[in-house]
């Protein structure tokens, strides 16, 4: 208990293994890991890219429509990893922007085709150097080798994983 009070305040490393016959704590299980490095993420994002009022979410689904050109929603949806409301609502923000259009597809009426304009592309190019910045400030605490480490083991997981999620990867 007491090594979990100190881990929490930043006093100490949480035990991964907990004391003999005790459960892992909380503070080292991956799920909370995870969850924290998501916390730490955002916030490091909004604090760099505060200037361009974007969001992490608006910002991928920008670079991926600059990437990867115009696509349906459900289709920008996997590329993005995000479910259909949650896309739906940033795709919402960006159009009331002026950063994206949404038109019907003519393949399949019930589908609309999602495109990055002019001034998405802008965007996209303006806020990138934030975003670098956002991500070296998050690894700041890691060494080199320690972040293509993590990165590899990240990506490895997520792809292990990707069938587990409620909005899966899916490549364009």
């Amino acid at each position: 208990m007491e090594n979990d009070m100190a881990a929490a305040n930043g006093q100490a490393k949480p035990d991964a293994d907990g004391a003999e016959g005790e459960p892992a704590s909380f503070l080292a299980m991956p799920g909370h890991l995870l969850r924290r490095c998501h916390q730490i993420g955002v916030a490091v994002f909004l604090d760099e890219c505060r200037a361009f009022e974007l969001t992490p979410l608006q910002f991928s689904t920008l670079a991926a429509l600059d990437r990867f050109g115009s696509m349906d929603q459900a289709s920008l949806g996997g590329v993005t990893a995000l479910d259909r409301t949650t896309i739906i609502v940033v795709l919402t923000k960006l159009e009331e922007r002026g950063l994206i259009t949404r038109a019907p597809s003519r393949k399949d009426k019930r589908a609309k085709i999602v495109a990055i304009t002019e001034a998405g592309r802008k965007v996209v190019r303006e806020v990138m150097p934030s975003v670098l910045s956002a991500q070296e400030r998050m690894l700041a605490p890691l060494n080199a080798r320690e972040k293509a480490q993590l990165l590899a083991l990240l990506g490895k997981m997520a792809e292990g994983n990707n069938r587990l999620s409620r909005a899966p990867h899916r490549f364009p």
